[in-house]
């Protein structure tokens, strides 16, 4: 059968037709990064921190944040941490790997980025391990608050939106690696979340 066939006879694969419901729009996420980006450049701007972002969710909203930073910080550098306690999974296993480089945090301002806060899990022991490795101090930002998933006492200081106890994807956020790249913060249809649940 060839190509022009197969798009005749069978409709194209539409991402967006996963979702059932957009909870925060690309502008509504715009807007609310820049007035963060206020907040953060303000409290940072004489403390030449280190901003990391925690890998894989939240390297989208630090892009977005890094080029909103008003004042952008004098000296500040940037820090991948990699973490995780999903693996490809929909829930968290309890248990989290962290991963970074421990000596350029030593004596510096450190504020961790990512995409959601639920569990709360993730952003302690990344918390944890960043201070035992010697940093002056540590903070946390998260586009989402999912509070609602808390499995743990744990409060971001920067928070973007509180998120419904909802099956979210988009910005940054995934299941099983997938729909990261979605401009908004959508709700996947149930028929959808059920093939992932099945596998």
């Amino acid at each position: 059968m060839s190509g022009s066939q197969v798009e005749q006879g069978a409709a194209r694969y539409d991402v967006h037709d996963d979702c059932v419901e957009i909870l925060f729009t690309a502008a509504q996420i715009q807007e609310k990064v820049v007035e963060l980006g206020r907040q953060v450049g303000h409290e940072y701007e004489h403390l030449r921190p280190i901003f990391m972002p925690i890998l894989k969710g939240g390297f989208i909203v630090a892009a977005d944040l890094l080029r909103h930073l008003e004042p952008c910080p004098r000296g500040l550098e940037v820090e991948f941490v990699a973490a995780s306690s999903y693996g490809k999974g929909t829930e968290t296993s309890g248990t989290v790997t962290v991963s970074f480089d421990t000596a350029s945090v030593k004596g510096r301002h450190v504020l961790l980025v990512d995409d959601l806060c639920d569990s709360g899990l993730t952003l302690f022991e990344v918390q944890r391990h960043v201070q035992e490795a010697g940093a002056a101090s540590v903070k946390s930002l998260v586009l989402l608050d999912k509070t609602a998933r808390r499995k743990m006492e744990f409060v971001p200081d920067f928070i973007g939106f509180e998120c419904p106890n909802k099956w979210i994807v988009g910005n940054g956020m995934d299941t099983a690696q997938i729909y990261r790249s979605l401009p908004y913060i959508g709700v996947l249809k149930s028929d959808v979340q059920a093939q992932f649940l099945t596998k």
